[in-house]
């Protein structure tokens, strides 16, 4: 998903808003075996939560592999990503109990950590589940010029399917995020398409290809 992360926030309110240089985030990082938590705003209720297994993982998750638990049903206009640093290191008790507790609560879909450019995909993706929603953000390689995209697929029990991503460039690496910011705020956008979120922007899309763990 990412390689850096930023200590700062991204937020703005409408998609046609874009930050001012002050409101651009720093540069101070954090370490990128991180987990994550998408939250309503409203509430701070926790909807999501997603932990990276890097390298060194727990016993009994795959290397490089990204746990998504949905926790509550994803019906949201607006929601906020944030990253959350583990208090122990990989390889230590501590990450470990922390890891599966991370986790525990929710429904585990799994999917890979690592893409390729090539499976960056130009044009739009066509949603396959009963139910989805296109959500935007701030690109923080770019949050002074450019916008991302997370579009969420569910099932009829409102159970997280998959994900897709959208940037404006196919990203050279293959990652979604060169720095991720500790707070990012995701709106819902009409409709599922990208030219919802920038009409004059090129983009590229990654499908997640998950399964059950």
């Amino acid at each position: 998903m990412s390689n850096e992360s930023y200590k700062g926030e991204l937020e703005t309110n409408t998609g046609s808003a874009l930050p001012t240089e002050s409101e651009l985030p720093g540069q101070t990082q954090i370490p990128v075996d991180s987990k994550l938590r998408f939250v309503d705003t409203r509430n701070n209720d926790e909807l999501l939560k997603v932990a990276i297994s890097g390298a060194n993982p727990p016993p009994n998750y795959a290397r490089n592999t990204e746990y998504w638990s949905r926790l509550r049903p994803v019906n949201v206009s607006v929601m906020s990503m944030e990253s959350v640093a583990f208090p122990g290191k990989p390889g230590t008790p501590e990450y470990e109990k922390d890891f599966q507790l991370w986790l525990s609560a929710g429904n585990l879909i799994a999917t890979g950590q690592e893409t390729s450019p090539l499976e960056w995909i130009q044009g739009e993706y066509k949603p396959q589940a009963p139910s989805s929603t296109l959500y935007w953000a701030i690109d923080p390689d770019a949050p002074a010029e450019a916008r991302i995209g997370l579009l969420l697929e569910r099932d009829g029990q409102n159970q997280l399917l998959s994900m897709t991503w959208y940037k404006t460039w196919q990203p050279k690496d293959g990652l979604i995020f060169q720095k991720l910011p500790s707070k990012l705020k995701f709106t819902e956008v009409p409709g599922t398409s990208p030219s919802a979120i920038d009409d004059k922007a090129t983009w590229y899309h990654y499908h997640c290809i998950t399964q059950r763990p």
